[in-house]
């Protein structure tokens, strides 16, 4: 049995936060620092962007690799796998090497973020009790925006031009703690039952306080093995992997990515002077984020998935309409404001629940697979926001690219309306045995009729 002297409701949320902090720092930090490689390594628009694209590019590969991975050896050990990987990166990136060695240590660190986006909020639904699980997955979110807001924090306390590799490699921190974390935690006792190991799912189920809720059927079912087609077509396994597909894409798209990685040229864009004001305004929408965030785990498990998904969609192309009207009027503190409500209904709705959703709705059979196709399709889109954001901005202008991120928002609101189920305060175990009878997708977990 693992041991350990801290408090065992504590561990799982920590093994998020040092996932969250990892994914969110690596991939904001190329903000405050791309002003500052352009000249050091005389990249051109198409070169800037490829270095963006190359972190969400190696994370797509990381997710493709995460469901055989953890599958194959656990999540607790590729998690801890996953940890090891990105201090490799980050020591790497310390040493402020050369253009083509910053590459190959960020797509390590690339990979890293790939493999634990999609293993953390699955290991940690499975090992949290039902009545905390959406808090404590949601809680991954919270992380990824701290570790952003970190990252915006950076540059307004080193000088980028000097320190970038150090603000590049700030996060062996997160990487560093999550290690010690995970190599405290037991394995998951549902993947433990699903390779037989009945006993052993047994002691690691009653050392999480979760055996009661698993029950007799949770705990010591072998997985059921075959081709993957037919457990697709189980029940509504497909429509659970179209739904969680679609949302990570729709997450992508809607906008959030261009801010992450390009939010000081974006604040100059719409009127800020460059360097600490465009900086400044940055960290303030970081700031913004953090705290909306906390909001959404208070009410994630008590106005629900469903209810917080259609007022963020809403608010956030809201928000978006106002900073597109404000460019028009070059209004430099009222595009200010509509980011500020984009971000702040980001936070609530599409930024952790599609997270929480995944790790719910995958019956035990097609976890892994699932929940990595669905990851990799969020990375492959991120990716692409990345790479063509700024030739966007040349194309059609900021006010164009925003508009175009809004008609995804209104489309995310009719996904999500349409068919999103409620499954807070249910046991994953209800809430698979719904999906393999068949149920109607939004009545799953019985949180909604048809």
């Amino acid at each position: 049995m693992v041991t350990t002297s801290l408090p065992r409701a504590g561990m799982s949320p920590l093994m998020v936060l040092s996932s969250g902090l990892l994914f969110g720092y690596s991939t904001g930090a190329v903000a405050g620092v791309l002003e500052a490689l352009t000249p050091a390594f005389d990249l051109s628009l198409n070169a800037q962007q490829l270095f963006v694209a190359a972190l969400p590019g190696a994370a797509f590969i990381g997710a493709v690799a995460a469901g055989p991975l953890s599958s194959r050896i656990g999540r607790r050990r590729a998690m801890a796998a996953t940890f090891i990987l990105a201090i490799a990166g980050c020591l790497l990136t310390a040493t402020q090497p050369g253009l083509v060695t910053l590459l190959a240590a960020r797509l390590l660190i690339g990979i890293a973020v790939g493999i634990s986006a999609m293993i953390a909020p699955m290991y940690a639904a499975e090992i949290t009790p039902a009545r905390h699980r959406g808090a404590v997955v949601g809680l991954f979110q919270l992380a990824v925006t701290l570790g952003i807001l970190g990252a915006y924090a950076a540059p307004l306390l080193l000088v980028p031009e000097v320190h970038w590799a150090l603000i590049l490699a700030l996060g062996l921190i997160p990487a560093a703690a999550g290690l010690l974390v995970v190599c405290r935690l037991p394995e998951s006792p549902r993947w433990l039952a699903a390779q037989g190991m009945q006993d052993a799912a047994k002691d690691a189920a009653t050392w999480l306080g979760i055996a009661a809720e698993m029950g007799s059927e949770g705990v010591g079912t072998p997985r059921a093995r075959g081709p993957l087609w037919p457990l697709l077509t189980r029940g509504r396994t497909g429509a659970v992997l179209v739904l969680c597909s679609a949302l990570f894409v729709l997450q992508n798209l809607s906008g959030i990515d261009a801010i992450l990685y390009y939010a000081p040229h974006i604040f100059q864009q719409l009127g800020y002077a460059a360097g600490p004001s465009a900086f400044a305004a940055t960290f303030g929408i970081g700031l913004l984020n953090v705290l909306a965030t906390l909001v959404a785990l208070r009410y994630v498990d008590r106005a629900g998935r469903r209810p917080l998904l259609i007022l963020g969609c809403t608010a956030m192309a809201a928000g978006l309409a106002i900073v597109v009207g404000a460019a028009a009027l070059d209004w430099p503190w009222l595009s200010l404001a509509g980011l500020g409500l984009y971000i702040a209904a980001f936070a609530i709705s599409l930024g952790p629940l599609p997270y929480v959703l995944m790790s719910e709705l995958f019956p035990t059979a097609i976890r892994e697979t699932g929940i990595a196709a669905a990851s990799a399709a969020s990375w492959l889109f991120n990716m692409l926001v990345a790479f063509v954001f700024l030739s966007m901005v040349e194309w059609i202008g900021l006010a164009g690219v925003i508009s175009l991120f809004l008609l995804v928002c209104l489309l995310a609101l009719a996904v999500c309306y349409a068919c999103v189920p409620e499954t807070r305060g249910r046991s994953l175990e209800t809430i698979e045995a719904d999906v393999l009878a068949n149920a109607p997708l939004r009545a799953v977990g019985g949180g909604l009729s048809d």
